[in-house]
């Protein structure tokens, strides 16, 4: 149960503390006082989502805090064992959960002063508190969540858990299938020109090495035709630069000349730059020597070259149709066609064989299936007679309600098997057969009738119910099921909107007799029912230094008469509702049950 409520500065509430009954609860108040904004507590307490606008003006954050006392084997302590949290051993279990929203939308929550997820504390509030509302009813009124409130009497639920997760298999395998199907004919049909591309880099044979090897032969090759072409011109100017005679001939008719003229004897400083040339005659022969060894050392065949340099502008070429700056990117391309190309001639079998697997998962789902129709048939018979067991002890005793079941029919879209085997085509033609019956639901769907007096027809509930009528099915749903209820915390708001006087009195009740076996959070604006309360909360706004605030306190016996006679005759108490008052509340204490300690 819960023992204390703390929330601050959420909406229009400062801060309050609220100490409840461990028995049925009941908070009234005028609409607006903020009676909703407790519900929006205790779901925020429960994980849910929160923005900074929640928070109240002049407040930094909003927190809300609730403290549980849980016996050790309640479903809420086995999560905390199995999940590493801490709590203390004693034979009553001890729970604080805290929320914290900021005005930077930040959140944050702890349970025990560890810090946990969102999560974790959805997890953990899903066996803490149930919040039943109106929005409640109006599911009621949804023929798609019908099938929920049967299944929710089956004598096996499990039957249901495997239908849901076996078709979530089957889902993704079918899924998968209709994808592969489509890359295989996207392939398929792009098979000639993928062959083409592949065959032209088979032929060519790219390989980083080969790459390497054909740029860098090229490279060189541009060097050592600089060099040579230099040589060239060294070795011409050196052989053919005197009348097409070499330099060292030049020399030499030099030298000649000198030693046959009278020059040197006439000019006597030309004999010293005369020996000098003699020297430079002996460096040009040795040069042109080497020179021509060099250059007849040259092996590159002209021929290779060309070869490899056609081969170095084909890399290029495919590069430029590949769309590709690399070779690596080129081996990545040829990879990718060769992988595309083996998927083609693959996955007709692949398929094959997936669509077999399809079919045995699908076999053994429409067995379940069935076994969960077969199942639903029981628990339709068993919540018809049980609620209408309960809707005749809530004031409507003529009233009948029976359940529908449509099945299921799933549109299935075809897909284009026209090149696989006879076999895989009958293997599917099965599986759209199972699958057109079959949904995460199960085989069937379907919605509640009701004919709410004798003589009636059944028709959809929807169509015939009034809000009270809802109201009173909705709480007979909760009576009937809360047997088998893990939470320990039943939350009603205004779940008993539509009803009034004798059949309000009997939901006092009803919800008197759920606080037998758990505490129960009643808001209400029926006095009927504050009469059946252990404890009574009245919610008021007030004006404070300039803004609203919404306050909650506990009602001692006085205050709580005096309550329950303003709603009996509105804003004005009077002696006769006071003693109108009186008279339920002395009524509700005879039909009820002293309060004691709780079976949680």
């Amino acid at each position: 149960m819960i023992t204390q409520l703390t929330i601050r500065g959420l909406a229009i509430i400062e801060e309050l503390h609220i100490d409840f009954s461990p028995r049925l609860n009941v908070i009234t108040g005028e609409t607006g006082a903020g009676k909703s904004i407790l519900i929006k507590a205790l779901h925020l307490l429960l994980g849910a989502k929160a923005d900074a606008e929640v928070i109240r003006h002049g407040f930094d954050k909003a927190f809300v805090s609730a403290r549980f006392l849980l016996p050790r084997s309640h479903p809420a302590v086995e999560y905390l064992n199995e999940h590493g949290l801490w709590h203390d051993e004693h034979d009553l279990t001890e729970i604080i959960l805290r929320r914290e929203i900021t005005n930077k939308n930040r959140s944050q929550a702890w349970m025990n002063d560890q810090s946990i997820t969102q999560t974790t504390l959805r997890e953990l509030g899903q066996n803490l508190i149930d919040i039943y509302g109106q929005h409640e009813n109006h599911r009621m009124l949804d023929p798609a969540t019908h099938i929920d409130y049967i299944d929710q009497f089956l004598d096996k639920p499990a039957l249901k858990h495997s239908v849901v997760n076996s078709m979530s298999q089957v889902s993704s395998l079918y899924q998968d299938i209709r994808k592969r199907l489509e890359q295989f004919l996207t392939r398929r049909r792009e098979q000639d020109y993928l062959q083409f591309r592949f065959k032209e880099l088979e032929e060519f044979e790219p390989s980083a090495e080969d790459h390497a090897e054909i740029t860098r032969i090229c490279t060189e090759a541009k060097q050592y035709m600089q060099e040579q072409k230099a040589l060239q011109q060294l070795q011409m100017i050196q052989d053919e630069s005197y009348n097409g005679k070499s330099i060292s001939a030049a020399v030499r008719d030099i030298l000649r000349i000198s030693d046959s003229s009278k020059l040197i004897k006439a000019s006597p400083e030309l004999s010293g730059v005369i020996d000098q040339l003699r020297d430079v005659g002996s460096i040009f022969d040795e040069m042109s020597y080497h020179v021509g060894r060099i250059v007849e050392d040259q092996d590159l065949s002209e021929e290779a070259l060309e070869t490899h340099e056609s081969r170095l502008a084909e890399y290029q070429r495919l590069f430029r149709k590949l769309g590709v700056r690399t070779i690596e990117e080129m081996m990545e391309e040829y990879e990718r066609l060769d992988q595309e190309l083996s998927y083609v001639r693959v996955a007709p079998d692949e398929l094959a064989d997936k669509v077999k697997t399809l079919l045995k998962q699908l076999v053994d789902v429409d067995k379940v299936g069935r076994q969960l129709s077969a199942a639903r048939q029981k628990a339709a018979d068993q919540a018809r007679k049980k609620i209408e067991s309960e809707l005749h002890d809530l004031n409507m005793a003529g009233a009948k309600i029976n359940f529908e079941f449509q099945p299921i029919r799933q549109t299935i879209p075809e897909l284009d098997l026209l090149d696989f085997s006879e076999e895989t085509k009958k293997n599917w033609a099965k599986c759209v057969d199972i699958l057109s019956e079959n949904s995460r639901l199960g085989r069937e769907k379907g919605q509640f009738l009701l004919a709410a007096n004798p003589g009636e027809g059944f028709k959809p509930l929807a169509k015939v119910a009034s809000g009270g009528e809802i109201s009173r099915i909705m709480l007979g749903f909760k009576k009937i099921l809360s047997a088998g209820a893990n939470t320990c915390v039943m939350v009603f708001d205004e779940i008993d909107t539509g009803i009034s006087g004798h059949t309000a009195d009997i939901v006092g009740s009803k919800l008197k007799g759920l606080s037998d076996s758990f505490q129960v959070i009643c808001i209400s604006h029926l006095a009927q029912v504050a009469a059946y309360g252990d404890a009574h909360f009245k919610v008021e706004k007030v004006q404070k230094k300039g803004s609203t605030e919404s306050n909650i306190f506990r009602l001692d016996a006085p205050q709580s008469e005096s309550e329950i006679a303003r709603l009996l005759s509105g804003m004005k108490v009077t002696p006769s509702s006071l003693q109108n008052a009186r008279q339920l509340i002395s009524a509700a204490q005879k039909g009820g049950k002293e309060e004691q300690s709780v079976d949680l």
